[in-house]
């Protein structure tokens, strides 16, 4: 998948070609992902039929297309914008794209290791963890909202130096493989790149309930930037099951697309309520002489 799909994507877009060639290169990198999950399972329980699949399918169309358009869109912006003198455009294809990897990683790095400190970014973001297996589509499992965020945070300094539109496209592709890669439920190993690539025995360790056991490996790409950051998380033989992953305190998380898709903005308006009750406690305490008490801070975790 790392080398060899995406190297006929780099070569696709280098030679020229259509974008839309990716399409069906992209459709039989998903096939081969989920055949991998049938004959070398991390969890064979994580391949049974549940009444997830039709939900993540859904995810993974809204986002996927979401994706296409950013890609379409690249020029456009690049060319409003009136800045690109800085890119590369004298380098090895192959190395344009590594680039872009390399920058993309570092910006969804940051707003994904902010998500889990910001409460307002990880309402959107609570869709993504509140996945109870780990295959192939779970990396496609977002809110729009919370994706368009990271892809911002990952791209624009792409966009600003004038990343040409293969470049993109070709970055595009990569990002789905990885995401596949990511969360796939295949019992794969990267051997001495396990601890610098984020596969799927690294990003597990990022979706386990516990609290705060999971603000660890928010690397798309790679750990690197997880390393400068300090949250670089990774033990070899550790064994996951279904019961370790999901969202701390919230077996009630919503479990149907359309429904994920409105709680951030639900919970939004519960934490207005709270806080509001929690002031009129307050003033209440002070009007009957009590101390008044520190405010606590309201998280949705």
């Amino acid at each position: 998948m790392l080398v060899g799909m995406n190297g006929i994507a780099v070569w696709i877009m280098a030679s020229a070609h259509d974008a839309w060639l990716l399409v069906p290169l992209l459709a039989s990198a998903i096939a081969l992902s989920f055949a991998a999950e049938r004959f070398a399972p991390y969890a064979p329980e994580w391949n049974r039929s549940r009444d997830d699949a039709g939900r993540d399918a859904v995810h993974a169309a809204v986002n996927e297309a979401a994706n296409g358009m950013s890609i379409a869109a690249t020029p456009l912006l690049a060319t409003a914008i009136g800045i690109g003198g800085s890119w590369p455009h004298d380098w090895p294809f192959a190395a344009q794209v590594l680039l872009a990897v390399f920058v993309l990683d570092a910006g969804i790095t940051l707003a994904h290791w902010l998500s889990h400190r910001w409460e307002l970014l990880w309402r959107f973001h609570a869709v993504h963890h509140s996945v109870e297996r780990m295959y192939g589509l779970n990396g496609l499992m977002k809110h729009p909202v919370h994706q368009s965020i990271e892809m911002l945070a990952g791209a624009t300094p792409l966009v600003l130096a004038g990343m040409p539109f293969n470049v993109a496209a070709a970055l595009g592709f990569c990002t789905a493989i990885q995401l596949l890669l990511q969360h796939s439920n295949v019992d794969y190993e990267l051997g001495v790149f396990e601890r610098w690539i984020a596969g799927n025995r690294v990003h597990r360790f990022h979706h386990v309930r516990e609290p705060g056991a999971g603000d660890v490996n928010f690397g798309l790409f790679t750990t690197i930037w997880d390393r400068l950051l300090g949250t670089m998380v990774y033990v070899p033989g550790r064994i996951f099951c279904s019961d370790e992953l999901g969202l701390a305190g919230r077996r009630d998380y919503p479990r149907a697309w359309l429904d994920q898709m409105l709680e951030p903005f639900r919970r939004a308006g519960s934490l207005v309520v709270e806080a509001q009750r929690a002031d009129i406690v307050s003033t209440a305490g002070i009007a009957e002489g009590a101390m008044p008490s520190s405010r606590r801070n309201v998280r949705a975790r």
